[in-house]
């Protein structure tokens, strides 16, 4: 059949509304990833990042579930931020969310950060530690003899930054909100991030459209290696409510072997 300009439109049309309506489907799939590196470190950590706390239903519900789960066979959770943000409803239901995640250890987003009017980051963190979260604020913990270190929010300035990774030192592992840190020269055998949601619209062949990175979608998400520096970058659970969808990029959890 000839393929007239109308039906060509009409087929594209199609195409587009398909993947409009599929765009608001997508963040209801979580992707487990497990990676395997050799960094001689004896322990499996869970990822996870970016829950952007907005209501509790059956995304969140699945979550837990997975989460609960993993738990039991991995060594430690490890969380990189933006757990909530200024559109979650109260600090209740971040406390309810978190009762799963006994153990965990966290750094603070952007999102806690800017969520300050709202919620004073001294009652955020006091949630956190209520629910046995501890927060690394530019400092470091030593897990199963693994050194375990997380920097503060630095707003992308490079002198701030510097100034949180010295205070922290070196160490096993680094979380930081930002992958952008990688670029600071991290004295770390491996940096854990997420906040770029992995770009949440991901083109077929050409890959994410924008991430808020300095460095473009240059470390949208996955693994990096930097000169024998690794970084990994989560696709994170959440969206903002601004941008409730995904497409080519599902929400991501992520076991690594180090």
């Amino acid at each position: 059949m000839k393929m007239t300009r109308r039906r060509f439109l009409l087929i594209s049309s199609g195409c587009l509304a398909s993947a409009a309506i599929y765009s608001f489907i997508e963040p209801n799939f979580i992707e487990v990833r497990e990676v395997n590196l050799s960094l001689d470190l004896g322990i499996k950590v869970l990822h996870v990042s970016d829950f952007h706390l907005h209501g509790w239903g059956s995304r969140e519900e699945e979550i837990v579930e997975l989460i609960n789960r993993l738990q039991f066979k991995t060594d430690v959770t490890l969380i990189t931020g933006d757990i909530y943000d200024k559109y979650t409803p109260n600090l209740d239901l971040v406390k309810d969310f978190l009762s799963s995640f006994k153990g965990a250890i966290s750094v603070l987003g952007n999102h806690e950060h800017w969520a300050s009017g709202k919620y004073p980051l001294n009652k955020g963190l006091k949630v956190l530690e209520d629910e046995g979260v501890k927060t690394l604020l530019n400092e470091k913990i030593v897990v199963k003899g693994v050194e375990i270190g997380g920097i503060d929010w630095y707003e992308d300035e490079t002198s701030m930054g510097m100034e949180n990774l010295s205070r922290v030192g070196e160490v096993d592992v680094l979380l930081s909100h930002t992958p952008d840190v990688i670029e600071l020269n991290p004295r770390a055998k491996i940096t854990l991030a997420g906040h770029t949601h992995g770009g949440q619209v991901c083109i077929p062949f050409i890959g994410p459209l924008w991430t808020p990175s300095r460095y473009g979608v240059k470390y949208a998400s996955g693994l990096f290696n930097q000169g024998g520096r690794y970084l990994y970058v989560n696709r994170g659970l959440g969206e903002s409510p601004l941008l409730p969808v995904r497409f080519n990029c599902k929400r991501e959890v992520t076991i690594l072997n180090l």
